[in-house]
């Protein structure tokens, strides 16, 4: 009974686990790989520079089909597949995790830095489309004040912070 339990085991049970696991991992990297290159579409506005996601999910850039380094982009197209790829991920993990109990929360640390003027109106867009309850952004950007709901402002005066409402 064990030599057979153990053959079992050996040669079917974990040759299906493994099969459900790359199942998963292609499902997974699938759903991440269409949300990225939609969130990043949307921010760049370019037919020419294309994003994709290898096996490992690190970017593959495509620029005029050529595969580029991303050293080689503009601060703007950088900072626009980092906010792609952290937004993307968000709804991965909020989608594989019923637990998370900050789903309708994104904070974002500066995500329109190096960003042209169009490129900082499409975030307006991206911030209706990604439907989370509450987003918290710290910007040096002005333009983002115009499409949030509260601002709070902090100003440093001889190395203190203080809050005030603008």
């Amino acid at each position: 009974y064990w030599t057979k339990m153990q053959s079992w085991l050996e040669g079917t049970f974990i040759t299906l686990i493994e099969s459900i696991e790359q199942q998963i991992l292609y499902k997974v990297h699938n759903d991440f790989n269409v949300l990225f290159k939609k969130w990043f579409e949307m921010l760049i506005k370019e037919d020419n520079l294309l994003v994709d996601l290898d096996t490992e999910f690190t970017p593959l850039l495509e620029q005029n089909g050529h595969i580029i380094e991303y050293g080689y982009l503009s601060g703007g197209e950088k900072t626009a597949i980092a906010l792609a790829y952290r937004l993307a991920l968000n709804e991965v993990v909020n989608q594989l995790m019923s637990v998370i109990k900050t789903k309708d929360l994104l904070i974002l640390d500066e995500p329109t830095d190096g960003f042209s003027d169009p490129q900082i109106e499409r975030i307006r867009d991206i911030l209706k489309e990604i439907n989370i309850h509450q987003v918290i952004i710290v910007s040096h950007e002005k333009k983002i004040e115009s499409f949030v709901d509260h601002v709070i402002a902090i100003k440093k005066d001889d190395h203190v912070s203080r809050v005030f409402l603008p």
